[in-house]
């Protein structure tokens, strides 16, 4: 009985969550492009915020990271995408001031957060040092 009740939660659960950004936004990926060199350093391959109200997801080579959301900065969802090569980025919308004031502040966090990650998982998988 239980389990039934936990399958029936999760499936809630995720039919409840906002729904990811599709408008592709190429103004954005431009104005991440000045922190790419920071995020491909760490291992960061994908932000996604899904905005105000959840923590900022950072996929990493190392598994999942997360972050809190800047306090008092707007509501934006966005998905910043990046790869060996380049950047993409999608939102709903863009604003320019908006969207640098939001990275300026995810993304020193972000990178500092993976970093100790990166270390602890290390640290996990080699004891012996």
């Amino acid at each position: 009985m239980p389990a039934k009740i936990l399958i029936l939660l999760l499936f809630c659960a995720g039919a409840a969550a906002a729904p990811l950004p599709v408008l592709d936004q190429p103004q954005l990926a431009q104005l991440a492009q000045a922190y790419a060199q920071q995020l491909r350093a760490v291992g960061i391959t994908r932000m996604t915020s899904l905005g105000a109200r959840d923590m900022v997801r950072l996929e990493t080579k190392s598994g999942p990271v997360y972050v809190r959301y800047p306090k008092g900065a707007p509501d934006v969802a966005f998905v910043v995408e990046i790869s060996p090569t380049g950047l993409q980025a999608s939102a709903a919308t863009f604003d320019k001031d908006q969207d640098e004031a939001l990275l300026a502040a995810i993304v020193p966090e972000a990178v500092k957060v993976t970093a100790a990650n990166n270390q602890l998982e290390w640290n996990r998988a080699n004891p012996w040092n």
